[in-house]
């Protein structure tokens, strides 16, 4: 896997746990209000890539001082060696939380199945029927309401969020 980037030290990214964030380029998704939008895109040239390897060596250099992993992006589940990678992490003893937009509930479920994610936080942007065209060209209502529950039946801590900027949220939406 290639990383978009690295944040080395995050004391609010993993609740309750000292953890770095690793960021994974490129997204499904076309939030006109992304805050990661180099990310999403996979506009290399504008960020510091890192190659698996060099992320693991960093990993086992902090072992011992981080208490947790965060992998974000962009989209986390787009990218094939996820598995792999979460399993390398694991091996080093870090537990490891994902950040999600739920639209790859199969992907979402293989990590679930293999115990290869310890906490789970999934982004909610709107309500689910309204977000084509505008968060993804077409209607993702099953997909999203798949990794809801699969999240939900877990057993593991969650947390669903929301962005809440008008006119994607108001108070009918929340």
């Amino acid at each position: 896997m290639i990383f978009g980037g690295i944040q080395k030290t995050s004391l609010i990214d993993y609740p309750e746990k000292i953890s770095c964030v690793l960021f994974t380029p490129g997204c499904n998704f076309t939030c006109p209000y992304c805050h990661n939008p180099e990310l999403a895109r996979n506009q290399t040239a504008l960020l510091s890539p890192m190659e698996e390897d060099e992320v693991l060596d960093f990993l086992e250099s902090r072992q011992g001082l981080l208490e947790g992993v965060v992998i974000t992006g962009g989209e986390p589940t787009l990218h094939k060696g996820l598995g792999e990678f979460c399993k390398e992490v694991k091996r080093l003893g870090f537990p490891i939380k994902l950040d999600t937009n739920g639209s790859r509930p199969e992907a979402l479920g293989e990590l679930l199945k293999h115990s290869l994610i310890d906490y789970i936080a999934m982004d909610i942007k709107t309500d689910l029927p309204s977000y084509a065209p505008v968060i993804h060209g077409t209607d993702l209502s099953r997909e999203l309401t798949a990794s809801i529950e699969a999240i939900l039946s877990s057993g593991l801590p969650h947390e669903f969020r929301t962005t809440c900027l008008a006119p994607f949220v108001d108070a009918d939406t929340v």
